[in-house]
C-alpha cells in the first residue's frame, strides 16, 4: 500500500473509532443508569406491600414486569421484529463476508433489553451493549459508505461497549480479539484500542467512575488459597454448564410451544414478578447483590436459594420473551457459588478473608465459561477490583473451569447458539467464508461442448487443438446429454454409446465447501456445473484451490485497509 494511502486509512480508522467510542459510551451509560433508575421505583413500596408471618414484601415486581412485557410486545409489533439478536450475531457477522448485523433487529433488541432490565427481569446488560456496539458500527459504515472493513468497525463497537459497560478498556480490547475476531490482528489493534480507550475516558469524564466490585483487602497468603481454587474449579464449570443447559432448555420449550409470544412473556412476567416479590434478589441486573455476596452479607442457605433461583429466573426470562445478556447473571451465579463454598470453609474454621477471594474467583470462572473469553474476564476482574491478587486467583480458576466446560459443553454459550444454526466456529474463518461462496460465483474454466450430431473426427480435432481430453455433449436447450472422454473417441464405436450420462457434477447454488468434498472424489479434467439439467459451466480442481488461497490471503492480510 502506498504510504499516502496508508496514512489516510489510518486517520480514517482513528476518526471512526473515536466517533464509535463516544457514541457507545453515552449509550452504555444511559442504558445502565436508565435501567437502575427504573428499578429504583420498585423500592417505593408504599401501598404495594403484603405482610406474611410478620414480614413485609413489596408487590411492585408484578406490575413492573407486566408493564415491561407489554412494552416489549409493542416494540415487536411496531418494528416488525420476530426475534432478538445478540453477541452471537455480532460474532457471526465478523466470521463471514455476506451476512452482517441487521440494524433494525439490533436496535429493537437493544430497546427490548433496556425495557427488560428496567422492568426488573433477570437479564444481563453487557450482551445487549455489545451487540448495540456492533449495530452502531454497521450503521455508521452504511451511512458513511467508508471503505474501512466492517470487521474493524464492528470490533471497535464491541470493544467500546465492554470498555464503557465495565469501565475496563483493556478488557474491551482483548474481548474484541478473543471473542469476536478470534485472532490477534496488528492492522485492527490500533482502531480497536482507540475506540475502547475513548469510550472509557469519555465515560469517566462525563459520568465519573468507581470500581464496580468493592472488595476488602485479603490478609491471606495466596499459596493458602490456591488448593481451594483448584478444587472448586470443576464445581464452577458444573454451575456454568447447568446454567447454559437450562437456558437452552427454556429456549427449546419456547420454540416448540403452541403458546404465542404474548402468552409466554405475560406468563413469565406474572411468575417472575411473584417470585421477585418474595425473593427480589433473583431479579434485576444483580450488581448490588454481587457486592453483597463478596462482602459476606448472606447466609449459605440463602445463597443456595438465590443461586438456583437466578438460574431459573434468567432462563425463564430469556427463553420466554424478555431479552438481555447472559454474562451478568453468570457473574451473579458464580459469585453466589463462591459465597456458598467459602462459607463452608469458614464453618470448618478457616478465616473470613476467603469469602471475597473465592467469590471473585468463582464469579470469573462461571462468567468465562459462559462467554468463552477467559483472558477478558481475568482482565475485567483486575480492572474492576483494582487487585492483582484477585486477578491471579481468577486466572487460575478461569483456566481450569473453562477447559472443563469446553470439553463437556463447548467453547461458549454463543458458540452453541451458532452451532444450532449450523455454524461451527471451530472450523475457522476460512471454512465459514467458503460456506458463503457458491459455485456459481466461481470463474468457470474453459471447456468444449458439442451437439450429439457432431461427428467424432471434428470433436477429436477440436480436443487436440485446445489440448483437452474431455468434452460435453449438449442438446439444443443446453441440457447435458453426457460427458465424453478422448479415450472413448479413439475407439471405433459410436461415441454416444460411451458417454458418461450421469457424471460427477456440481450445481450453481452449492457452497464452496461442498464443491471441495465433491472434488476430493473426482478424477478427470473438469467438473460440470449444472442448473437442473442445463450445463452452465465447468471448473477444475485448480480453480477451487485458487479460490481457497485467495480467501486465505484476504484473511491473513494485516494491512489496516484489508482487515
Amino acid at each position: 500500500m502506498p504510504r499516502k494511502e496508508f496514512f489516510s486509512v489510518l486517520i480514517a480508522q482513528a476518526f471512526f473509532a473515536i466517533i464509535i467510542g463516544v457514541l457507545v459510551a453515552v449509550t452504555a451509560q444511559l442504558f445502565v443508569e436508565g435501567a437502575r433508575y427504573l428499578l429504583s421505583f420498585q423500592e417505593a413500596t408504599e401501598g404495594f406491600v403484603i405482610t406474611v408471618s410478620g414480614q413485609s414484601f413489596s408487590l411492585l415486581p408484578i406490575p413492573t414486569m407486566l408493564t415491561a412485557a407489554l412494552l416489549i410486545i409493542l416494540v415487536r409489533k411496531t418494528l416488525g421484529v420476530t426475534k432478538w439478536s445478540g453477541p452471537a450475531d455480532s460474532i457471526y457477522a465478523l466470521q463471514q463476508p455476506k451476512i452482517g448485523v441487521d440494524i433494525k433487529i439490533g436496535i429493537g433488541s437493544t430497546l427490548a433489553a433496556f425495557i427488560s432490565a428496567g422492568g426488573g427481569a433477570s437479564v444481563g446488560q453487557y450482551g445487549p451493549l455489545v451487540h448495540f456496539g456492533a449495530t452502531l458500527s454497521t450503521l455508521i459504515s452504511k451511512l458513511t459508505k467508508t471503505n474501512i472493513s466492517k470487521d474493524v468497525l464492528i470490533a471497535c463497537g464491541v470493544a467500546a461497549a465492554i470498555s464503557a459497560g465495565f469501565n475496563a478498556p483493556i478488557a474491551g480490547i482483548i474481548f474484541a480479539h478473543e471473542a469476536l475476531l478470534r485472532r490477534f490482528s496488528i492492522g485492527a489493534v490500533a482502531p480497536i484500542s482507540v475506540s475502547a480507550i475513548v469510550a472509557s475516558a469519555f465515560n469517566q469524564y462525563l459520568f465519573g467512575s468507581n470500581l464496580a466490585f468493592n472488595v476488602p483487602t485479603p490478609e491471606l497468603e495466596l499459596a493458602s488459597v490456591v488448593p481451594f481454587v483448584i478444587i472448586f474449579a470443576p464445581l464452577c464449570s458444573a454451575a456454568a454448564i447447568l446454567y447454559m443447559v437450562t437456558l437452552r432448555k427454556f429456549q427449546s420449550v419456547s420454540a416448540s410451544s403452541k403458546f404465542s409470544f404474548t402468552s409466554l412473556i405475560l406468563f413469565t412476567a406474572l411468575v417472575g414478578g411473584t417470585i421477585g416479590t418474595f425473593i427480589p434478589e433473583v431479579l434485576g441486573l444483580g450488581g448490588t447483590q454481587i457486592n453483597q455476596i463478596i462482602n459476606a452479607t448472606f447466609s449459605i442457605e440463602f445463597l443456595l436459594l438465590i443461586l438456583f433461583g437466578k438460574i431459573l429466573m434468567t432462563s425463564m426470562c430469556i427463553g420466554f420473551g424478555f431479552f438481555g445478556g447472559v454474562f451478568g447473571p453468570a457473574l451473579f451465579i458464580g459469585a453466589a457459588l463462591g459465597g456458598v463454598l467459602s462459607g463452608l470453609l469458614i464453618k470448618i474454621g478457616l478465616p473470613a478473608d476467603y469469602i471475597s477471594i473465592i467469590s471473585i474467583a468463582s464469579m470469573a470462572a462461571v462468567g468465562s465459561s459462559v462467554i468463552g473469553a477467559p483472558i477478558t474476564v481475568v482482565l475485567i476482574v483486575v480492572e474492576l477490583t483494582g487487585s492483582y491478587e484477585f486477578g491471579l486467583m481468577a486466572l487460575l480458576s478461569v483456566t481450569l473451569s473453562s477447559s472443563i466446560t469446553y470439553k463437556l459443553f463447548g467453547l461458549s454459550f454463543f458458540d452453541r447458539q451458532l452451532l444450532d444454526r449450523g455454524v461451527d466456529l471451530r472450523r475457522g474463518r476460512e471454512y465459514i467464508h467458503m460456506t458463503q461462496i457458491s459455485v456459481g460465483e466461481l470463474e468457470s474454466s474453459d471447456y468444449l461442448s458439442f451437439s450429439p450430431e457432431t461427428d467424432s473426427d471434428t470433436i477429436l480435432k477440436s480436443l487436440k487443438t485446445h489440448q483437452m481430453t474431455e468434452a460435453y455433449i449438449i442438446d439444443d436447450q443446453q441440457n447435458l446429454v453426457g460427458k465424453l472422454s478422448i479415450h472413448d473417441l479413439l475407439e471405433e464405436t459410436n461415441y454416444l454409446d460411451s458417454l458418461d450420462r450421469d457424471p460427477l457434477h456440481l450445481t450453481s447454488s452449492q457452497p464452496l465447501t461442498e464443491a471441495l468434498e465433491v472434488a476430493s472424489e473426482f478424477v478427470g479434467e473438469s467438473i460440470p456445473i449444472l442448473e437442473g439439467s442445463k450445463l452452465k459451466g465447468a471448473i477444475n480442481e485448480g480453480d477451487l484451490f485458487k479460490k481457497i488461497l485467495d480467501i486465505e490471503d484476504s484473511l491473513r492480510s494485516d494491512q489496516p485497509a484489508n482487515i
